[in-house]
């Protein structure tokens, strides 16, 4: 009977905490034009994805999506080892101690590869790697950047538009948002969000965003969003955000089926509008919807309000607050 093989034992932990995104929509969609998507979107707190990773003899993981983090885990090794940017990498033990649910318009598939990348980066090489080449080593930011941009900073984020397939989306604005102002998250566990083959082929049906439209979104963002934010103008942020959203959904509505994925989030964003709270939208494909409320209070009140109303639980109606710090890097 062969013996089992030692597994060296390393000292170095490294721990990577990042909060998931919200995006608000895209801006461009159109071949003709010189850049595709662009967008605009936020980091929030919770949920959040907390990743462990230190060097070992092979690959392996655990916790929720670990299958998913060693993907990534060997995707940014063999980059680097073709970048010549560290010796070969015989491999990583990684905890992925918290990781929400996939397909669900909160970014985690790219929010899991950034944190896993972060740490093999400060295990494995000897230069600081910026989060824009952590995206590429990855493979992530094949159209929106808003989660690879706030990774690093947290935050408002505006995004630029890649002008080929290999680019990153340039980060164009990062702007602190009001830590008074909280999001309700509705999540409802049935409904689940278009991702993988399903959204390829979703681009594939859309038709082009006309640039008379893409102009008005534009405006938008950089004439409503951004100075509302630098005022901490509570209600015109709110409003220009619904009216994006709402511009935003019906240019999609021809593969979701309306400007919202589902009829239940369409009932749930009509309901919350009638109380009076006016910055509602669905991130990105869904089914996550969130409400912009003025203070906590209010928040964990309409909170209170839709799980009663639509009987929803806990776990599918939170509370949450913005994130303008991005990821956290500890080494144990």
């Amino acid at each position: 009977m062969s013996m089992p093989r030692h597994v060296p034992q390393y000292s170095t932990m490294i721990e990577v905490r990042t909060p998931c995104r919200l995006h608000f929509g895209l801006l461009a969609l159109d071949p003709d034009q010189e850049r595709q998507f662009g967008g605009t979107g936020l980091m929030i707190k919770a949920p959040d994805i907390a990743v462990a990773l230190r060097p070992e003899s092979t690959f392996c993981a655990t916790g929720p999506r670990c299958d998913q983090a060693v993907i990534f885990a060997r995707r940014f090794a063999q980059s680097a080892l073709d970048a010549g940017i560290t010796p070969p990498i015989a491999g990583a033990a990684i905890r992925v101690t918290r990781c929400p649910r996939a397909h669900a318009g909160l970014g985690t598939g790219t929010q899991l590869a950034m944190a896993v990348g972060q740490a093999m980066a400060a295990c494995f090489c000897p230069d600081e790697i910026g989060a824009s080449r952590i995206a590429a080593m990855v493979g992530r930011g094949a159209r929106s950047a808003i989660g690879a941009h706030g990774f690093a900073s947290g935050g408002f984020i505006v995004e630029g538009g890649k002008r080929c397939a290999d680019d990153l989306s340039p980060c164009l604005m990062r702007i602190a948002f009001p830590e008074a102002w909280h999001l309700v998250l509705i999540m409802p566990r049935a409904l689940e969000g278009i991702s993988g083959k399903r959204e390829f082929a979703a681009f594939d049906r859309i038709g082009p965003i006309a640039r008379s439209e893409t102009a008005e979104l534009c405006r938008q963002v950089l004439l409503g969003l951004a100075p509302a934010l630098h005022e901490a103008d509570f209600q015109g942020f709110s409003e220009t955000l619904y009216e994006l959203q709402q511009r935003v959904g019906r240019c999609f509505a021809s593969v979701q089926g309306g400007v919202y994925a589902d009829p239940q989030l369409e009932a749930i964003v009509n309901f919350i509008r009638q109380r009076g709270v006016r910055g509602v939208g669905q991130s990105s494909w869904g089914p996550t919807l969130y409400a912009l409320c003025q203070d906590p209070e209010s928040a964990d009140a309409l909170a209170d309000v839709l799980r009663t109303h639509f009987t929803l639980d806990a776990s599918e109606v939170t509370v949450t607050a913005p994130d303008n710090q991005g990821r956290q890097v500890l080494q144990n």
